[in-house]
């Protein structure tokens, strides 16, 4: 099984993301059991084939604990846990965002990040979430001083890939990539 997916990279110059929070909107840093919870009901209605294919095979729980073990396992991505924020909308969670960085892709002192995952609960998407998201991942890689950012989406999920646009991250050649399972399943 193969997906289709759009590339996406951000220079680690870029210029920080400025954003204003509408009325309602706070954030938080995701804590593991709220994460979880989140991630849960994102993955209800996955817009993503591969994250929907990989939760049929799998379920739910399995998947979430899988990909939070992986973006903190240290093996090919680490990270700083206070840059995994949820936004609130009405202090109700309400989307994650989960930014990491690449082990062993520095160039001299400055990491390889990456946008590992973005997730708006069913009843809140199209209310501009995903992109107010992107910005705080994309804004704590750059706080971080990274080289490059990059990210991918569901050549299918054409909300998320306008978000990128918007914010001006440099779209690449859409690739194909092969079913694999998150470490840990299977």
């Amino acid at each position: 099984m193969s997906f289709a997916r759009i590339p996406f990279e951000l220079a680690g110059d870029a210029p920080r993301r400025h954003t204003r929070d509408p009325d309602g909107i706070t954030w938080t840093v995701a804590d593991e059991d709220e994460l979880t919870k989140l991630m849960l009901a994102a993955f209800s209605e996955p817009l993503d084939p591969r994250d929907a294919a990989t939760i049929e095979r799998y379920g739910g729980q399995a998947v979430t604990s899988a990909m939070i073990a992986d973006a903190v396992g240290g093996g090919t991505y680490s990270c700083d846990r206070r840059w995994w924020s949820v936004v609130l909308v009405d202090d109700t969670p309400a989307g994650f965002v989960l930014p990491v960085v690449f082990v062993g892709e520095a160039r001299g002192d400055l990491d390889e990040g990456t946008i590992y995952h973005i997730g708006v609960i069913p009843e809140q998407r199209g209310k501009g979430l995903g992109a107010l998201l992107l910005a705080r991942g994309t804004n704590a890689l750059l706080s971080h001083e990274v080289w490059q950012i990059s990210a991918d989406t569901a050549a299918e999920n054409e909300p998320m890939i306008r978000i990128f646009e918007r914010q001006r991250w440099q779209r690449r050649e859409p690739t194909m990539v092969t079913f694999h399972p998150l470490p840990g399943l299977d």
